[in-house]
């Protein structure tokens, strides 16, 4: 500890494995994105066999598609504050934990009451990791690539997961028939447990224990991930309220609008999916095979996204990739009984998605909040995020019935007030925002306490 407030503490000499160790951190964080993405999505595989074994009615069906996404809007909203206050390690041990007993609870259902609480749960869980995860990751990535490790690595795992969880339905939907939803919730405890016991080697969020005034411990987590700590430790005090006034509470609208505009439009294609597929004349096989086919091809969106996040303007390719992301929706709503031009634009609005809105909304979520809160500003935008997906798959089944393919008109729409949003917003721009200043950095820089990798 440093017993004189007047002599700076010094900071020790960076690890020489630093470049090894962040990139495990981080693929350790990140990974837990890969638990969200195969249980959230694995909802709308398992519908295929859940729906005929439980007989369940439209408003059943509405109300479990959205159960765990409900959890997640209140577990973003609840522990994000919650790791600002007490440190982003304690909440990834509390989530999963917590995860694992929800899959079992819902492997083992008897009756669609349970299966909702321990959907519900599970939303919990995943609500717990998103903002704590983001954060950690926005503290140890170097400037020049945070939108990389931010917008791009948490969402190839999380489009991983979606890819496993249907993989796995259609491997193993002949031979466990009915019982095929009990085996895709339960198996989703084996990567959470998995997790769980790799997350125990983290270190506290450097940028975290510094906000804390815990200087020489986070100069020692600095150098043990090889990271420049630039600037003095943040003096201004810690005030929920920050969030919702002034310049701050601009962003913290423009993003959250932002991002629930994205989750609203683009669920269509994600938890929705197979039931999108199978309402225009799909079978349940085809449906997952084009679901399948429509993950792998937001995974090569997200790797164009990849190259492109941090080299141009965050506004022009937040412009230009929601204006398609709309086009490819209008051409999914008009298609009508032609599957060669729905399927085309199908996987064309999920890759434009995933490269574009998607990336975006997860890099602003983190760059447009000060460490101090940055934890429970990604939990506010989440808890958005969130709702606005329940609110696609529970509307989801009634408008496919009443619309047909006519009610993409309404889920693509959320991409044309995304446009106007961005059109907007002046401080949703480069890789920094410009207008704020927290955290004593100035204009121009990112919110966090900068860091040089």
């Amino acid at each position: 500890m440093n017993d004189n407030p007047a002599r700076p503490v010094p900071a020790p000499r960076a690890d020489t494995a630093a470049p090894r160790i962040r990139r495990r951190a981080a693929a350790m964080v990140a990974f837990g994105e890969f638990v969200d993405g195969y249980d959230l999505l694995v909802m709308g595989a398992a519908l295929l066999s859940l729906k005929p074994a439980l007989h369940l009615s439209t408003f059943q069906v509405s109300w479990l598609s959205a159960a765990a996404f409900i959890g997640a809007a209140f577990g973003a909203a609840v522990f994000g504050d919650l790791s600002d206050r007490f440190g982003r390690r304690l909440i990834f041990v509390v989530n999963l934990l917590l995860f694992v007993g929800a899959a079992l609870l819902a492997a083992f259902a008897p009756n669609v009451t349970i299966l909702f609480l321990a959907r519900v749960l599970i939303g919990i869980g995943v609500g717990m990791d998103v903002p704590t995860s983001t954060s950690f990751l926005a503290e140890i990535s170097p400037p020049k690539t945070r939108g990389r490790f931010t917008g791009i690595l948490p969402n190839l795992n999380w489009l991983g997961g979606a890819i496993v969880s249907v993989a796995i339905a259609l491997a193993i939907k002949d031979s466990a028939g009915p019982d095929t939803w009990r085996w895709l919730f339960g198996l989703s405890a084996v990567p959470a447990l998995a997790i769980l016991l790799a997350r125990q080697s983290l270190p506290e969020s450097p940028a975290w224990l510094r906000a804390k005034g815990r200087e020489q411990e986070a100069l020692e987590v600095y150098a043990r991930l090889g990271l420049d700590p630039a600037g003095a430790a943040p003096k201004r005090a810690r005030r929920y309220r920050e969030l919702f006034t002034g310049r701050q509470g601009a962003r913290t609208g423009a993003i959250a609008l932002f991002m629930a505009c994205s989750g609203f439009g683009g669920a269509i294609t994600t938890v929705a999916g197979p039931l999108v597929l199978t309402s225009t004349g799909f079978g349940a096989s085809r449906s997952l095979q084009f679901s399948l086919l429509g993950f792998v091809t937001g995974v090569a969106g997200l790797l164009v996204g990849l190259s492109l996040v941090d080299r141009y303007s965050r506004r022009a390719y937040g412009i230009v990739s929601s204006l398609l992301t709309l086009a490819f929706g209008l051409g999914m709503a008009t298609a009508g009984s032609n599957h060669a031009v729905l399927v085309t634009c199908y996987l064309l609005f999920t890759a434009a998605n995933w490269a574009g809105p998607v990336a975006l909304a997860w890099v602003w979520q983190t760059e447009l909040f000060p460490t101090r809160l940055r934890g429970a500003g990604v939990g506010v935008v989440q808890f958005g995020c969130r709702l606005a997906i329940a609110a696609n798959v529970a509307f989801v089944p009634y408008l496919l019935e009443r619309m047909q393919l006519h009610a993409m008109f309404v889920f693509a729409s959320a991409y044309l007030l995304a446009t106007v949003l961005v059109v907007a917003a002046p401080f949703l721009t480069a890789g920094a925002p410009a207008s704020a200043e927290a955290d004593g950095v100035r204009d121009g820089q990112f919110l966090a306490d900068p860091v040089k990798g």
